[in-house]
């Protein structure tokens, strides 16, 4: 198959169907209320008609949209004609570019195809999605676009398309690879809290109208029967929490298989590559220069079992949260690797070394405090004994919350720290900074304390109370070295 991308082409002509199913579950979310509505009504015969005639609408409107719609490369854009009744032709310059997503359906890998999917800073969701391209052709698409990506601004000559999809390959270093006993362990340490109720959730959507069953059940048992069967419940409630546990941790371990399942990532020169998934394969290549923060986060389970996740974050548009791409398990080694990649200055001394005002211990007390000022308003022997247990518990939850917040500051970095339990370690590129804010309201003012915010395409990031002469000293520096870079980011 032709691999060149400077003529008009289409996609593969059997994502007619996959565009007509697309367009089938766009129209059951849109009308599910009057569905249900008719499913709860009397049933005639002849309403089964629509099924067919839905289907051969959607056919024919994905055969008309297929045929309408052409993708090819210019000099320095990627170009889209698509439109049935209002015809569109949109134009995606190379730097306007975020990352270019390859994604695999249940659909599309039944059929051998995968879509490609390309987000800009600029858009609300993606820009533009392909459904339906065989895979060599959409990784060699994928690798011409990162190429562009960087270097069209810098040179106004056209790249020649790498005919070769394993070139990346062969230079790339491993950084994660999860198996299955991997995956268990990811699993277990998820919000198993929040997994109970979405699993309890979804257990009772499935059987939904179950409650009338049993109660139609119940009122033929007789009262005496179902007395005795209420006071029961009573011996139930741990059973019942052990249940809710197990409900919890099966729906962590099954939403972590279908979300990482083979998840595979690699290094190299100029990016990050990572695949994932089962039912939804995705397959992702985001180059160094568009990352704009990172996230690494853990819990107590994460540290126990030496491991944390981390979040890679790009350019946003209003009102969307941009590219937002998880790798779980990463070790310290893999943490280390990812950090010589993309934050080499993170091994020197940190510029500015930083911990909040001292007020912001009082604050966490005060307010982890108000349920010891609530036991006090009734002063009995069991309120003040709880309440002074309760006083001294927080006294030391607070001030390992407040030792633990610390922003670092390095030539090209910026690195903000925060919790014991849950923690969470942000860094930011110094050159992708957009901007340093400094906040703070009449009180703080008053005591020169005030809140720096870091302001990036990606969204922002805030330290809180610091000392006014600190702040200034490290706005001043973040700025100073934002305008060094500009020459060098308006190249990228």
């Amino acid at each position: 198959m032709s691999t060149s991308f400077d003529v008009p082409k289409r996609q593969h002509p059997l994502g007619v169907f996959i565009i007509g199913a697309q367009f089938i579950w766009k129209a059951v979310q849109s009308f599910w209320p009057i569905l249900i509505g008719v499913t709860l009504g009397e049933m005639k015969w002849y309403y089964f008609l629509a099924i067919p005639v839905g289907v051969l609408f959607a056919g024919a409107f994905a055969l008309w949209y297929y045929l309408r719609f052409h993708f090819f490369i210019s000099s320095d854009a990627l170009i889209v004609e698509r439109g049935i009744f209002q015809r569109e032709r949109l134009q995606i310059p190379f730097d306007r570019i975020q990352a270019v997503q390859l994604f695999q359906g249940p659909i599309q890998q039944v059929f051998g195809l995968t879509g490609v999917r390309v987000d800009t800073a600029g858009s609300s969701g993606s820009e533009l999605e392909l459904v339906a391209i065989r895979k060599a052709e959409a990784t060699i698409l994928q690798q011409f676009l990162n190429s562009k990506m960087s270097l069209a601004p810098e040179t106004g000559e056209d790249e020649p398309v790498d005919s070769d999809p394993h070139r990346s390959e062969r230079v790339a270093k491993p950084l994660v690879a999860l198996g299955t006993k991997d995956l268990v362990k990811v699993g277990l340490s998820q919000n198993h809290i929040k997994n109970a109720f979405l699993g309890l959730a979804l257990f009772m959507s499935l059987f939904q109208g179950a409650e009338d069953h049993i109660s139609n059940w119940l009122d033929g048992i007789p009262a005496a029967v179902v007395s005795i069967v209420g006071l029961s419940f009573v011996l139930l409630f741990i059973p019942g929490l052990v249940l809710m546990g197990i409900v919890g941790v099966l729906t962590s371990l099954g939403s972590v298989f279908l979300r990482y399942w083979r998840l595979n990532s690699t290094l190299d020169e100029d990016g990050l590559k990572l695949q994932m998934g089962l039912l939804r394969r995705n397959s992702f290549d985001v180059p160094f220069n568009k990352i704009h923060l990172t996230e690494w986060k853990s819990n107590w389970i994460r540290r126990l079992l030496g491991y944390e996740t981390v979040r890679i974050r790009q350019a946003q548009a209003e009102g969307s949260g941009g590219l937002r791409v998880f790798i779980p398990a990463m070790e310290p080694l893999h943490r280390a690797a990812m950090e010589v990649a993309l934050y080499p200055d993170l091994r020197k001394e940190a510029v500015f070394d930083v911990s909040p005002a001292r007020r912001l211990r009082w604050i966490l007390l005060a307010a982890a405090s108000v349920p010891s000022i609530l036991l006090l308003t009734h002063p009995e022997w069991g309120n003040v004994i709880l309440a002074l247990c309760w006083t001294a518990f927080v006294f030391w939850t607070t001030g390992r919350r407040y030792g633990s917040y610390r922003l670092s500051v390095y030539i090209d970095s910026i690195v903000l720290e925060r919790g014991w339990f849950w923690q969470t370690r942000t860094v930011l590129k110094m050159s992708q900074l957009q901007g340093v804010e400094w906040k703070r309201n009449a009180l703080l003012e008053r005591r020169k304390i005030g809140h720096l915010v870091f302001h990036t395409a990606a969204g922002q990031s805030t330290f809180n109370y610091v000392n006014r002469d600190q702040a200034a000293k490290i706005r001043d520096f973040a700025l100073n070295q934002l305008h060094a870079a500009q020459p060098k980011n308006q190249s990228i």
